[in-house]
């Protein structure tokens, strides 16, 4: 199934685990955000990231199951200036621990955006 995913914050450097998590909605949809079971894999594909904060900071999207960022769980990191903006397909999707959400953790605080796009296969 399709998803786009959605998060933001003015400070999202300390966050927990359920804070620091994308809301998943199914495509055409706002009002419903999807449920990640123990059995469904998130598969990021693409992401955008916007900060206007007033340093630099770098922004990790992340996945596993807590609010720190361990090895093999960095789906994707910049370290953007004021008003930095990036996009990003990924030529090779990054495939969450099973049953876990994309996250968002930054260095520090300021106001940041992500969005991302991607596909949640269910397990039987």
């Amino acid at each position: 199934m399709e998803f786009h995913g959605e998060f933001a914050s003015a400070d999202a450097s300390a966050l927990s685990e359920s804070a620091s998590r994308l809301t998943l909605y199914r495509p055409g949809t706002v009002l419903e955000a999807l449920a990640i079971d123990d059995n469904d894999f998130v598969e990021v594909s693409d992401v955008v990231i916007d900060y206007t904060g007033s340093t630099a900071r770098t922004i990790t999207l992340y996945d596993g199951a807590d609010a720190t960022v361990g090895g093999g769980e960095k789906i994707h990191e910049a370290t953007l200036a004021q008003n930095g903006h990036i996009e990003s397909t990924l030529s090779i999707k990054h495939v969450c621990q099973k049953g876990t959400y994309p996250k968002v953790k930054t260095s520090g605080s300021g106001q940041v955006t992500v969005l991302i796009r991607g596909v949640i296969r269910k397990l039987p």
